[in-house]
């Protein structure tokens, strides 16, 4: 890994009690010592909300139709629930007759949710829904970032002229699931989907891959590592002929949840790694594509020059990630006892919801950055991104230059 040079030590503060009050500008406090690499489930929907505005624990005997502004709703039945505009609204375990709805500049992050409607954003600053069951829909559009993972939809999920990151992965959607007309950047992973996965108008294109649907069209099929119309894999992946030890070359390959060495990522290869056990690191090359979903690593992850990388399921790496001078990434619930790295990347990049022992960087990306409820051991530095950075509640010993208010 290529070192940190224009970090500065920082002595770790003491470890945060109430998640609230680690939020907003630099110097807010961290754990003490590395990161937890086991973050209890709901705590990234409490630092995604801890830079905003000061949640008020909501009544037990909240009940009916509920204006959530700026307020954290547990696990009450209620009728419907509307998040105002501006406003922040955090929801664990709530369930509802009818909708939530999602005004313009507000923000919600939910987890554990039961609802018999939909979930409807237009305009919305951010959306985090996490291991949810929606009865209805879900649609969001004209709005900023969005992070959709472990949903069961009985309907659509829609994502329509959205401007920032957005990422839908390891979700269940009875109906079809389209994205059209996003412009910062799409990442859709892991989804079994019903009817068909339709992407249009996006630009950059999605990456799409190890996805299943009645048929997979347009931007989502030709590139992006999009499977075709009815398959499962990414990209036209297959398992490996035959067992597969020690250090592998993985070129179309979509590798389960077996021990081995080191893998590598030639130059422009697939690679789909599910629950894949290492001793060594993850190598990326020049446009080669990497799904990583559950994967365990006592080393690093290196991609330079990557098209994709992709990265969620819980996975953990003993050493560190970095990723630079590529496309698009997509860090999400990642556990890193090292440094996250972001450097000089061309297209859409996401970090979300990791913990990492080190420092994270972020240094002349280009093609966007959201960065929101990361918890880190170190410094949280952001130089020479343009556009800044977007994102909220990340928790650091110091945060530093564009990073300053996340």
């Amino acid at each position: 890994m290529e070192p940190l040079p224009f970090l500065r030590p920082v002595a770790l503060a003491a470890a945060c009690v109430v998640l609230a009050a680690c939020g907003g500008g630099g110097g807010d406090a961290a754990p003490s010592g590395a990161a937890d690499p086991n973050p209890p489930a709901d705590s990234a929907a409490a630092q995604a909300l801890a830079a905003g505005p000061a949640l008020q624990q909501a009544a037990a005997t909240l009940s009916g139709n509920v204006s959530c502004r700026n307020m954290t709703i547990g696990a009450l039945r209620l009728d419907s629930i509307d998040v105002p505009a501006d406003a922040a609204c955090r929801l664990d375990g709530t369930v509802l007759i009818g909708n939530i709805t999602v005004g313009r500049g507000a923000t919600l992050d939910g987890a554990r949710l039961a609802l018999n409607g939909s979930v409807q954003a237009e305009g919305a600053a951010d959306v985090a829904l996490e291991d949810s069951r929606v009865g209805g829909s879900v649609q969001l559009k004209q709005g900023g970032s969005a992070r959709l993972v472990g949903l069961r939809i009985t309907g659509d999920l829609q994502l329509d002229a959205n401007r920032a990151a957005l990422e839908a992965s390891d979700n269940q959607v009875g109906g079809s699931l389209q994205a059209v007309g996003n412009l910062g950047g799409v990442t859709i992973v892991s989804n079994r989907i019903t009817g068909n996965l339709q992407c249009k108008e996006n630009r950059p294109a999605p990456f799409s891959a190890y996805n299943s649907a009645a048929s997979i069209e347009d931007q989502c099929a030709a590139g992006g590592g999009g499977s075709g119309g009815g398959g499962s894999g990414g990209g036209g992946v297959e398992p490996p002929v035959g067992p597969l030890s020690g250090n592998v070359t993985c070129n179309g390959l979509r590798i389960g949840a077996i021990a081995l060495d080191t893998v590598t990522v030639p130059e422009g290869g697939v690679c789909v790694l599910e629950g894949t056990r290492l001793i060594g690191s993850i190598l990326v090359g020049r446009d080669a594509r990497l799904t990583a979903e559950g994967v365990q690593v006592n080393g690093n992850l290196q991609a330079d020059g990557a098209a994709s990388t992709v990265v969620g399921g819980a996975s953990r790496f003993g050493g560190s990630v970095q990723v630079k001078q590529g496309g698009s990434a997509s860090i999400g619930g990642a556990s890193i006892t090292g440094d996250l790295q972001i450097d000089t990347m061309a297209g859409p990049v996401s970090a979300v919801a990791n913990a990492i022992g080190g420092n994270l960087q972020a240094v002349g990306n280009l093609g966007g950055l959201v960065l929101s409820a990361n918890r880190m051991g170190g410094v949280l530095q952001c130089k020479e991104n343009q556009p800044e950075p977007t994102g909220s509640g990340n928790v650091a010993t110091l945060k530093e230059d564009q990073c300053r208010r996340l």
